[in-house]
């Protein structure tokens, strides 16, 4: 099932047109309005579309620029836009989430089905979702819950010492901040993730990294 397709399914399936047709997003013989009335000069994904002449009301609840349903699962005071969001679907629950859910999103993860992290929110990225893996941005990650826990514990160990998150991504540490957390204590957790660092999911578990209060 294509991601549009699950994230409608999960909703509640508002109607946006009914001509049909088949979806240039999924692909998919459904029912909604044109493609070419709905396209405009700033779209560039061309590559992501498939044969077809509508855009389908599945695929166009997750372009939505002023989603009454997102509005209403965070509680805003005004319709939402969906690519603003961080997307999961865990245990038949469709979850809209921002960078302040980073324990939430953690806690999801080992049942999500779905997952679709955005770092911006300024494109449109779960129609290019691939199914059965963990999507940062346009970066698709084969889920891996033991490495992730082992990494993710080593980087939140190192932030409790007093270190960045920038110096845990780049291995670029302050000689200052090593001598004051202890040589050691520094050492044993940067020889875990030395290996790890410039992998696809390192990258992913380090924009998990969240703050200590």
């Amino acid at each position: 099932m294509h991601a549009c397709d699950t994230i409608y399914s999960l909703s509640q399936r508002p109607i946006y047109g009914e001509v049909e047709g088949i979806c240039r997003i999924t692909g998919r013989a459904g029912k909604g309005i044109p493609f070419e009335r709905w396209v405009k000069e700033t779209f560039t994904d061309h590559a992501y579309l498939k044969p077809g002449d509508i855009i389908s009301n599945e695929a166009l609840l997750c372009f939505d620029e002023s989603s009454l349903e997102i509005q209403q699962k965070t509680g805003r005071d005004k319709p939402q836009r969906f690519r603003t969001y961080s997307h999961f679907v865990a245990d038949g629950t469709w979850y809209c989430l921002t960078k302040a859910d980073k324990q939430r999103m953690i806690a999801l993860l080992p049942t999500a089905s779905l997952v679709c992290i955005t770092d911006t929110g300024q494109r449109h990225i779960l129609f290019k979702h691939k199914d059965g893996m963990w999507q940062l941005d346009e970066m698709f990650v084969r889920p891996d819950i033991e490495t992730f826990t082992f990494l993710h514990s080593s980087m939140m160990a190192l932030l409790a010492l007093g270190f960045s998150q920038e110096e845990i991504r780049s291995g670029n540490y302050s000689q200052g901040r090593i001598a004051k957390a202890g040589v050691d204590s520094w050492r044993e957790l940067e020889t875990k993730l030395r290996p790890y660092r410039g992998t696809q999911i390192f990258t992913f578990t380090s924009w998990l990294m969240y703050t200590i209060k």
